[in-house]
């Protein structure tokens, strides 16, 4: 799919103004769509401007941020003109921030993808939207500095052209404060003294030389971490908290991102917990960017599988004692979660893949199948998944192990030991020791 058009963005006035089309849409996702639901609908065309008649005024279909408008008949290229305004926050003192927030606080713009502010092709039976796109968009904001647009690099100025032949989960920022580039990485919206910008460029390079190694095939994205000033930022700093998300090669932080260079300078178990989020994140360039596989096992295939190479980058960088105090700190919290899990080989539906299975069970079990199989036949079995693209069953992730060189009677005894029944046998800390170099 590939989004086009142009988008106008104010930010004294909270106002948003687009005209977008949407090319290739596959069939599930070509008869509705989903838009922030404090974007009003001017109309709907198809790519030559014949109007298309469309649904979801009255009794309108939700889906989080969004409301859920239906064609009514499925146009080869989609267009919507919208409009809308939405609060600004210069004193930061909002009742909330989240990512499905458009947010304004009065020196920024902020759009990730969770808030819809682009039409995304949607799906009615699965009531998903589409997560990525490829896109050539014209942007403009008034007021701004600068403007950076996800797999882009940011510019200097209120205008820009945007493009990305990669689809990308669409992320708009639009801000008044500097920019700084590294040979690894770029800062956007804080001021960073170089020693903190060296040491983030460092732990990125160090990273990704490890994944060039290990998964055979270069981060060729550049993260940019963008120094987000919450539109609620009062409230988070009278409780101490901070907030970050990821938008891959997009890093975002409530928090400075000069004390995350600051951490890596000063070295300890906190630089470590540093290089194990970053190394999440960098890993999202294979699983997220390179391969997406929808269905049941999607959060399986994005999360667990970065966070499984989370763990081989830090022991790679910061030594096994590091990778197994994070390792102890995932099997805490499986031990600590009551409900039962759906065992990974009775997945049918991707709800049952929560924030616990797949942030911490999910990897545990990837570490017991390396444990099983050994170092050389799981970094296959990884690179497998990266070409095979679209795993929606049991079955297919049994394809990809065979295609690796685990043979049916490891992964058999891997099944029946640390998967059958969702059983925790395996994640227990006691069992997680090192694996073969």
């Amino acid at each position: 799919m590939k989004t086009s058009g142009t988008v106008r963005v104010s930010l004294a006035t909270g106002r948003v103004e687009g005209r977008v089309c949407i090319a290739d849409r596959p069939a599930e996702v070509a008869g509705a769509f989903a838009l922030n639901a404090g974007l009003n609908v001017a109309r709907v065309t198809d790519g030559d401007g014949k109007a298309v008649a469309f649904d979801g005024w009255y009794d309108p279909g939700i889906n989080g941020e969004a409301r859920v408008y239906t064609v009514s008949a499925a146009p080869a290229v989609l267009c919507v003109e919208y409009v809308g305004a939405y609060p600004v926050y210069p004193a930061h003192d909002a009742p909330d921030d989240f990512k499905g927030v458009m947010a304004f606080n009065g020196d920024s713009a902020r759009f990730a993808e969770q808030s819809a502010w682009l039409p995304l092709p949607f799906d009615n039976k699965a009531k998903a939207r589409a997560g990525t796109m490829a896109y050539a968009l014209d942007v403009s904001c008034e007021g701004c500095r600068f403007l950076y647009m996800n797999g882009s690099a940011a510019i200097i100025g209120d205008h820009g052209r945007f493009s990305s032949a990669t689809a990308r989960p669409p992320l708009l920022f639009g801000g008044k404060g500097p920019i700084t580039k590294t040979a690894n990485v770029t800062i956007l919206n804080e001021t960073v003294a170089p020693a903190q910008a060296d040491a983030l460029s460092a732990a990125v390079g160090q990273v990704a030389s490890y994944y060039r190694d290990y998964m055979g095939a270069p981060v060729a994205d550049q993260p940019t971490f963008l120094r987000m000033v919450a539109a609620n930022q009062v409230k988070r700093d009278r409780e101490g908290s901070e907030w970050a998300f990821a938008t891959w090669p997009t890093i975002a932080m409530s928090g400075s991102v000069g004390r995350v260079g600051a951490t890596l300078q000063a070295g300890g178990q906190a630089r470590d917990g540093r290089i194990a989020y970053i190394a999440h994140e960098m890993g999202h360039y294979y699983f997220g960017t390179l391969a997406r596989s929808p269905g049941p096992y999607f959060w399986f295939m994005l999360e667990s599988t970065a966070e499984f190479l989370s763990i081989k980058a830090l022991r790679a960088l910061g030594g096994e004692a590091a990778a197994q105090r994070h390792i102890a700190g995932l099997a805490a919290e499986v031990n600590g979660h009551t409900q039962p899990f759906v065992a990974l080989d009775k997945i049918t539906d991707g709800a049952s893949i929560g924030g616990t299975y797949r942030y911490h069970y999910g990897p545990l079990l990837l570490l017991s199948l390396e444990r099983q199989v050994g170092e050389a036949k799981m970094r296959a079995f990884l690179r497998g998944l990266l070409s095979a693209r679209n795993v929606r069953t049991w079955a297919d992730l049994q394809g990809v192990a065979a295609r690796a060189g685990i043979d049916d009677a490891a992964w058999e005894r891997w099944r029946s030991t640390c998967v059958a029944d969702g059983r925790r046998v395996c994640q227990s800390q006691d069992s997680l020791g090192k694996t073969g170099r």
